[in-house]
């Protein structure tokens, strides 16, 4: 989890955080998103999940493929079909030129300041007009850096889908308001929130990867399940292959107990005694055929 007054108005740490938004730390079976629609959104490529990662990390997400993958629950819930939130992606996800940075450093140094820091600045500043390409881009993508700068900055952002309107988003905040009203815009601003759109609040999202944000995951296991409900996932997922089948027990409205019937097959009755050696069951019923033991059921009984 990040710890946002470690970065809080410094930003100077903007290379940093980046780099800490790009960890992988989410796995994609704990997170408060079901699970066949996560699987259902990559096979449709509506994910940005980067392939240079280590043995394993695919089956993680880093931060900023998180709050993604909210997102798109969020259009998805609101109408947004496949092929239109596929355009989103590709809009939200562009990287950032050097000529776009160079531009927006003259009509405002002190908002490219107050996101990427002094450093950054007098870096880009020292840059001839004729020394770059300003199609270079650098290495950072609007998503990265709206997220970085909402967590710095403390401001209240979110992003405005227009469905009239494919592949058009307005990410907002008080910090764009300055900027529309900086050149002079603020009608053109006024007429686009005026039109039907959806709001998705930024900030809302980035809180539960934020130590001390209000909807922390630190404060609470998957949003939509009570901590018994999750554990009673994770039994499920643990051994389905061989699961037969599953008894929950109540007390005053919560689970109290989860009864979990395995069938397993066994070749050799010295394996059956393997099994019994473990210890790994509460009670025991074998099935045999032609007086041959065939598979045995086990029930563990996991008091919550």
């Amino acid at each position: 989890m990040i710890r946002s007054k470690n970065f809080l108005n410094n930003p100077d740490t903007a290379e940093v955080l980046i780099n800490l938004l790009n960890e992988r730390v989410f796995l994609k079976t704990e997170i408060d998103v079901v699970y066949s629609d996560l699987v259902n959104w990559e096979r449709y490529n509506l994910l940005s999940i980067s392939e240079e990662s280590e043995k394993g990390d695919w089956k993680k997400l880093n931060y900023i493929e998180y709050t993604w993958v909210k997102i798109i629950q969020e259009l998805r819930q609101y109408g947004f079909t496949y092929e239109e939130i596929l355009i989103y992606k590709t809009e939200i996800f562009k990287p950032i030129k050097l000529g776009e940075l160079k531009e927006a450093s003259r009509i405002d140094s002190g908002n490219i300041e107050q996101q990427l820091g002094s450093h950054a600045l007098e870096k880009l500043n020292s840059i001839s007009v004729s020394s770059y390409d300003e199609n270079i881009t650098f290495g950072v993508s609007f998503f990265e850096n709206i997220i970085a700068n909402a967590i710095i900055s403390g401001e209240k952002w979110s992003f405005h889908f227009f469905k009239d309107n494919p592949g058009f988003y307005l990410p907002f905040s008080k910090e764009v308001l300055r900027g529309f009203s900086k050149i002079k815009m603020t009608a053109v601003l006024m007429e686009l929130l005026s039109k039907t759109f959806l709001s998705v609040s930024l900030s809302d999202i980035i809180s539960n990867f934020l130590v001390d944000g209000k909807n922390s995951f630190q404060e609470r296991t998957i949003s939509i399940l009570t901590v018994n409900e999750h554990k009673l996932l994770k039994q499920i997922r643990k051994g389905y292959n061989d699961i037969k089948s599953i008894k929950i027990r109540f007390k005053n409205d919560q689970i109290e107990m989860i009864e979990v019937t395995s069938t397993k097959k066994v070749k050799l009755e010295s394996r059956l005694l393997e099994h019994i050696k473990k210890g790994d069951y509460q009670n025991i019923s074998i099935d045999t055929v032609d007086g041959k033991i065939v598979n045995f059921e086990n029930t563990q009984k996991i008091k919550l």
